[in-house]
């Protein structure tokens, strides 16, 4: 049985710093992820969404403003698997950047879930089904968190996602209602809005993004106005359904319920540990 002074579980932007600086201080160390280096931040959130914001970002300019500089593009094509495609391409490097540290420090790294079978013993599973004990003195748990989904919503990842299935899929909906307007939640709907994508966006607090100023929040709404993006602000969900092959969003305000109907809808409404 192998054993180390430290064993990390969870090898995103917490996980790996913690198990190089260990390290680094002469300690024998080990980390366990059981699906990507990096983690979710560095394979499908922050760094493969802002690279579809920056695509976003000159899809808006040729579609609103070709003309203001000077392009003339009646026959403008936008191919959005090639922005996934591209920012795949970018988490992909980032990824391997990880994996170079993890050797150059001499850092253990295995890959498959872990299990707690006693005090400072852990059970590794790989995706083979295959299980090996190891042992640390000093054992960090950094596994971050996930979506949360409120019980009764289904996740198909066809006509109801998460940020995990979002930022993957290369097709695009014909129109999409994102329940939820924190970070995720307005990411997608500017990236899907730049590429002609009608996009609702639900939020049950008064403002957008209200975890910022309600400066920011009053700007962000004027803005998303006038790109054309429709916000219903004050707006609980009671239910999310797929019927017929599209997605039923029953929304209420003040004691009244409406439905809204889109191809698809992201669940953006936090994490959970």
């Amino acid at each position: 049985m192998k054993s180390y002074d430290v064993i990390v579980i969870g090898a995103g932007p917490a996980g790996y710093v913690c198990a190089i600086r260990a390290t680094q201080l002469g300690l024998n160390t080990a980390i366990i992820e059981k699906q990507w280096l990096g983690g979710v931040c560095l394979n499908i959130g922050c760094i493969p969404s802002k690279a579809l914001l920056k695509n976003a970002e000159v899809a808006h300019t040729l579609r609103q403003r070709g003309r203001e500089f000077g392009f003339s593009l009646e026959n403008l094509k936008l191919d959005y698997s090639v922005a996934v495609k591209r920012s795949r391409q970018v988490s992909n490097r980032l990824t391997k950047g990880v994996g170079f540290l993890m050797k150059k420090n001499k850092i253990d790294v295995h890959m498959g879930t872990a299990k707690f079978t006693a005090l400072n013993t852990i059970e590794l599973t790989d995706s083979d089904g295959k299980t090996e004990t190891i042992q640390g003195k000093n054992i960090v748990v950094a596994t971050g968190a996930s979506a949360f989904v409120p019980s009764g919503w289904e996740i198909d990842g066809e006509h109801i996602l998460t940020y995990n299935e979002a930022i993957l899929q290369e097709r695009l909906p014909k129109s999409v209602i994102i329940i939820g307007s924190g970070a995720i939640g307005v990411e997608f709907g500017t990236i899907w809005n730049s590429y002609g994508v009608e996009v609702t966006i639900v939020e049950m607090l008064p403002n957008i993004v209200p975890l910022e100023d309600e400066e920011v929040s009053k700007e962000l709404a004027k803005a998303f106005k006038k790109q054309g993006i429709n916000v219903l602000t004050n707006h609980k969900v009671a239910s999310v359904v797929v019927k017929d092959g599209s997605v039923e969003v029953v929304v209420e305000n003040n004691g009244e319920s409406k439905k809204l109907q889109a191809e698809q809808a992201l669940i953006a409404i936090g994490v959970k540990p």
